[in-house]
């Protein structure tokens, strides 16, 4: 009988360390700070703040046009112009990501463009008047 619980306690005692091991690489791949997968990480962070830029734009065009509508009934001339990315942070609450550089090339509705990056990402990211991301 107890050469058969000191094998059960040993089986259980490795059962631990593998568990210990299995949450420590796990632990290893998912923190960005360690892991191989760090540029990924931070390429998806840069995918969806250009996302939420895209958003904060068409907040904006859909202002202009009931600025028109306004205009038309009043006379008083408003318009919206393009999107602008001073105007998206101050008037529309777009929170840029730290480490993150993103330019505005073509803020029209019809031709909306912009591209950005990570600093600790590896790609340039473009979105386009759809709202799409290419790299």
């Amino acid at each position: 009988m107890k050469i058969r619980k000191k094998s059960l306690e040993n089986e259980s005692g490795k059962a631990v360390v593998w568990i210990v091991i299995v949450v420590a690489v796990i632990g290893y791949l998912a923190y960005p700070g360690t892991s191989p997968f760090k540029a990924d990480y931070y390429n998806l962070k840069a995918e969806g703040n250009l996302k939420d830029l895209h958003r904060a734009c068409n907040r904006h065009w859909a202002n202009g046009m009931a600025q028109r509508m306004v205009s038309k009934a009043t006379g008083i001339q408003r318009t919206a112009g393009p999107c602008e990315l001073d105007l998206m942070i101050k008037e529309y609450e777009f929170k840029k990501l730290e480490g993150m550089t993103i330019e505005i090339v073509d803020g029209t509705k019809t031709g909306f463009k912009a591209t950005g990056k990570h600093i600790e990402g590896d790609k340039v990211l473009k979105v386009n008047a759809e709202g799409k991301i290419a790299s």
